[in-house]
């Protein structure tokens, strides 16, 4: 009984750090593709992977602004599938178009609410991680 309330009280303390590894090592990844001149949005995009299940933030990018998103993971294997839509599902990008891009830099003309869907296409799931930095021109 001692050895079970160790290994749970463990968990509980050693999950938020595992945690925050892994939003660290993302970081690290995506930071790569966000030059300086892109400020933040603020947000933090992250997520677990789940089998047969796709990714979806929302968020809001207003008009005359210059954006970049930045998508990415830490599995090896299989390629980053990101892709935005507005509200109404009407595909806006994908990097599947883009040899897989890990980034993608735009600006709309008005202000509009879309959604970023991410996934990881490998024939075999593997768990993991995915984030988004989002951020725009200074």
């Amino acid at each position: 009984m001692l050895k079970q309330l160790l290994i749970l009280i463990s968990f509980i303390v050693l999950a938020p750090s595992i945690s925050n590894a892994q939003i660290e090592q993302l970081e690290n990844i995506c930071s790569l593709y966000f030059p300086p001149e892109y400020i933040t949005d603020g947000q933090e995009y992250f997520a677990p992977l789940k089998p047969d299940q796709k990714i979806e933030f929302r968020t809001t990018f207003f008009g005359d602004n210059t954006y970049r998103v930045v998508a990415c993971t830490n599995i090896r294997k299989g390629k980053l599938v990101f892709s935005v839509f507005d509200t109404d599902k009407n595909l806006l990008f994908t990097n599947e178009s883009f040899d897989y891009s890990p980034f993608w830099d735009f600006k709309f003309t008005s202000t509009v609410t879309c959604i970023i869907q991410v996934d990881v296409k490998n024939p075999k799931f593997i768990p993991g991680y995915v984030m988004l930095l989002i951020g725009y021109k200074q």
